[in-house]
């Protein structure tokens, strides 16, 4: 589950409606192959491989909608909001998101929204997060709300282009929900563009101990197109 994908956003502009205007609006795609879906340091494909991709619409004025959408699988029981339920193999998880973001003069981004996590098939699982964050230079904090769960999770980040189109990105977040196990993930990553595709190695890890083994500390590869 997350609002967008790890790969380098490179967008498709669209004319403007006369010759010579500026474009107002831009979409881009993404697609990604990874040996695991982890979210918040939690597998959610039973730690087996993700084909994943997904859709950006973007308004010259901050205004954006996307969708992005990977398989899942958690066959294994899984308590969500106090009942047991399962996910097949080949499940589907779709977010559709939406919110405001832009760059103020003095350098700070701002950034809010919201986002559906929606599983077809499996409406116990359909949740919701408000979202709302900052970002200035090489440094980003996001802070999510969950009214279902009626949990705050606090995500932090530091991304530092390297040399050779490569990059290095370091994530740490935290999750309080109201009623249930307070927990911290992080995650390392590197990455290159390279034969026209850009390609990362992570490292994460959480102090979860729940899902049986699926919080575990792993290294997952992850190959990514956007167009």
């Amino acid at each position: 589950m997350k609002r967008n994908t790890l790969s380098l956003a490179c967008g498709l502009v669209l004319a403007g409606m006369a010759t010579g205007a500026a474009a107002e609006y831009e979409l881009s795609a993404n697609v990604a192959m990874t040996t695991d879906y982890v979210w918040r340091g939690i597998s959610q494909n039973d730690e087996d491989p993700a084909i994943q991709g997904g859709f950006d619409f973007e308004h010259e004025s901050g205004f954006y909608l996307g969708t992005w959408g990977s398989n899942v699988n958690a066959s294994d029981p899984v308590t969500v909001r106090g009942e047991e339920v399962t996910l097949d193999s080949g499940s589907m998880e779709l977010d559709v998101y939406g919110g405001f973001a832009t760059e103020l003069e003095n350098g700070i981004g701002i950034d809010l929204g919201a986002v559906a996590y929606l599983f077809p098939g499996y409406d116990e699982w359909d949740t919701e997060e408000y979202y709302i964050g900052g970002s200035y230079d090489l440094f980003g904090l996001m802070l999510y709300y969950n009214n279902d769960a009626d949990s705050m999770y606090y995500d932090a980040s530091l991304d530092f282009e390297l040399q050779q189109d490569a990059w290095l990105g370091l994530h740490v977040g935290y999750s309080d929900p109201d009623d249930g196990e307070s927990a911290t993930d992080w995650k390392v990553a590197v990455g290159k563009s390279l034969l026209g595709v850009d390609w990362e190695v992570a490292y994460t890890d959480t102090d979860y101990d729940g899902s049986d083994g699926w919080a575990d500390s792993r290294v997952f590869l992850t190959v990514s197109k956007s167009f």
